[in-house]
């Protein structure tokens, strides 16, 4: 990864529900092997540079600055022994990327060297595809990254990317990440500008964009740590995702005025946080019940119940346990409460015995009671609606119209999704003239 520098952001999944990050809102980690956290918090490392966990315990590799201010590569006994022995004789450089796969496989590469070992054969191929007689063909690796049941990213220098999605179902979420960008017009997988897999469980990843958008799921317990690394990736003054839950000064953090009318009145945030983890029940329960017993579960972070969240302060609820694992066979239709939009038009649609029986704005209403409303969170929160996805967890008998009703809602909120944008450009127009 040439040309980055020692204040580049990384997130690294571990063993145990551990991990390792680094952004702009510093160093954050969990469940870290004994060795290495004692490292961390002692008076040895003054700056981390790179850091990756492995499948196993005890198996990591972390570059940082030392007190003395001198680059330094530390690493843990697990770790495979032909790796071992190539670090013995590296340069510590700060520029040093390293990664850690299942069966002992590695990836590591700084401005003196690159080497790799037991990759999965089709990552194999795709950066011996890259590498010629004459050097490289498309740059070298600038992002590696694989896990279980065959899923991996691999980035060049010069953006060539070539992605596997996982074997079966294995990593659904990642894959419905792949396919949504994919399908975006104007998006290259250049723009990709950080992705992660877990080396040991599937569908855990955290992908991120040049432009602040970000996908990732993790289990509940480090769902706030993920959330925190994608807003903080970035520095501030670039950083154009979903705005945090405390802004300042009537504006998100892309310097986007925010409307007055986002901040929810407590009676409609409540219906909303009811109809929100009522939604969220069913649909993990019609989840698990295509999915079989799975002994993880993550899910989209940005497709959140609570209404609001900081990273300072975890939410107060416990994660949703689900207790029966049973398809849909009715809409999760919005509290009456909110469909309350009498415009001819609305009342009309409202009335089709087979729709939602709500509008657009009474979708609008509910979600902006979520205190998350943004063009970002509308996008991630649209997936759960996407008529082939949502059919997949209908009763058989009542497939069809649970497609048609999610459609609807889909529907209502890519017009919302349209009418921020529009928005957003209108503004940032007016404040370049």
């Amino acid at each position: 990864m040439s040309g980055t520098s020692s204040t580049t952001s990384f997130f690294s999944f571990g063993t145990n529900d551990s991990f390792l990050s680094k952004s702009f809102a510093g160093l954050k980690h969990r469940n870290l092997p004994a060795d290495l956290r004692d490292f961390l918090l002692g008076s040895t490392v003054s700056e981390v540079h790179w850091a990756s966990l492995g499948p196993v315990a005890d198996s990591w590799i972390l570059s940082f600055k030392d007190s003395s201010g001198k680059n330094n590569l530390r690493w843990g006994s697990s770790i495979p022994q032909r790796l071992q022995t190539i670090l013995a004789k590296t340069w510590h450089s700060p520029h040093l990327r390293a990664f850690l796969g299942p069966y002992d496989s590695f990836i590591i590469w700084s401005p003196e060297l690159i080497r790799w070992a037991n990759l999965p054969a089709s990552l194999e191929d795709v950066i011996q595809s890259w590498l010629t007689p004459s050097g490289w063909k498309v740059g070298p690796p600038r992002m590696v990254a694989w896990g279980p049941q065959g899923a991996f990213f691999a980035m060049s220098e010069y953006g060539n990317v070539v992605y596997r999605l996982g074997d079966g179902d294995a990593w659904e979420i990642y894959k419905e990440t792949v396919e949504e960008w994919k399908a975006e017009k104007g998006f290259v997988w250049s723009d990709v500008a950080f992705i992660a897999l877990d080396p040991t469980s599937s569908d855990q990843f955290i992908a991120i964009r040049n432009d602040g958008t970000w996908a990732g799921s993790i289990e509940d317990v480090n769902e706030d740590a993920l959330e925190t690394f994608a807003l903080n990736f970035f520095a501030k003054a670039k950083h154009k995702s979903k705005p945090s839950t405390g802004q300042e000064n009537g504006q998100a953090p892309n310097g986007v005025p925010i409307p007055t009318h986002t901040k929810p009145d407590a009676a409609t945030q409540a219906l909303y946080e009811k109809w929100s983890n009522e939604t969220a029940t069913a649909l993990a329960s019609a989840s698990a019940a295509i999915g079989g017993t799975k002994p993880k579960t993550p899910r989209k972070l940005q497709v959140r119940s609570q209404s609001n969240a900081s990273d300072a302060s975890p939410p107060a609820t416990s994660p949703r346990p689900v207790t029966s694992a049973k398809l849909l066979t009715s809409f999760p239709y919005l509290p009456s409460r909110v469909t309350t939009c009498s415009l001819t038009t609305c009342s009309i649609l409202k009335s089709e015995p087979d729709g939602i029986q709500a509008c657009q704005h009474d979708v609008e209403k509910l979600l902006r009671a979520s205190g998350l409303y943004s063009y970002e969170w509308l996008r991630q929160e649209r997936l759960r609606w996407h008529p082939d996805r949502f059919g997949r967890l209908c009763e058989e008998s009542w497939r069809e119209m649970g497609k048609k009703m999610s459609g609807e809602m889909f529907k209502f909120m890519s017009v919302l999704i349209e009418e921020i944008r529009a928005a957003e450009g209108h503004e940032r127009s007016e404040s370049a003239a």
